[in-house]
């Protein structure tokens, strides 16, 4: 980030190995928005003054929120829609969040308000310490693997590195990756996280069924419905049995 002003602080560098939310991110300034580019890639940010710079490490767990139009009750169901919106301001709205700044992000879900039936209190759900239990040992599974690289964690992985060294595990796993950049669907940046992704999808399956999973077309699967923001129906997340 390479600021003009004291209004464009390096505020990502304020959140360094913790987490960054930004709500509301498509009223954020453009310049501000812009300038995410260079920490969401590298993790870190240069600022300018003058004729000084200096660098500052900036990797942050980036999290941005949105609303679907900028009066927040546009719905896809005609029945549900409430929009004030015109159709020029709602597309106004979204490109702001579309491009360079949206390609660095690896995950995308669409969130709607809970109606009336969809909780219920007796289902049972996992607690926060029971899932940070299982995130911690896909932690030391990546950094017993990564142990020869200069990383330690499959986001700070390089493309390179984890093509030549940590590969899908096999011809379709990596064709059907192959394939969304071919037909659009992802750049080469994209296919880095979607390969990323997946093998953190691994790691967590490999701690639930207690065996070695390389991701293969399941993995890849998940990892680019996580990226697109489609959804993810039981048989995606069940865990696939493998071995290295």
């Amino acid at each position: 980030m390479r600021p003009a002003s004291r209004h464009r602080s390096p505020f990502v560098t304020s959140a360094h190995a913790g987490v960054l939310f930004l709500d509301e991110f498509p009223l954020f300034r453009t310049d501000v928005i812009d300038a995410l580019r260079e920490p969401l890639e590298s993790g870190e940010v240069t600022v300018s003054r003058t004729e000084e710079s200096v660098t500052l490490p900036a990797g942050a767990m980036v999290v941005v929120a949105s609303n679907p139009c900028p009066c927040g009750r546009f719905h896809v169901s005609p029945a549900l829609d409430r929009c004030e919106c015109t159709e020029v301001r709602r597309r106004r709205y979204r490109s702001r969040i579309a491009g360079p700044v949206t390609d660095r992000i690896d995950i995308t879900r669409h969130v709607e308000p809970l109606r009336r039936g969809d909780h219920d209190p007796f289902t049972e759900t996992e607690t926060s310490a029971q899932v940070r239990v299982r995130v911690a040992a896909a932690r030391e599974r990546q950094a017993a693997r990564y142990a020869a690289e200069r990383w330690r964690l499959n986001g700070q992985a390089t493309g390179p590195g984890l093509v030549q060294r940590h590969p899908l595990a096999d011809d379709a796993a990596r064709d059907l990756l192959s394939e969304a950049v071919l037909s659009g669907r992802l750049s080469n940046r994209g296919a880095t996280r979607v390969h990323r992704v997946a093998w953190t999808v691994a790691d967590l399956a490999s701690v639930r069924a207690g065996v070695d999973v390389v991701p293969g077309v399941h993995e890849v699967e998940v990892a680019l419905r996580l990226r697109t923001g489609e959804s993810l129906p039981s048989a995606a997340v069940r865990p696939r049995a493998g071995r290295r």
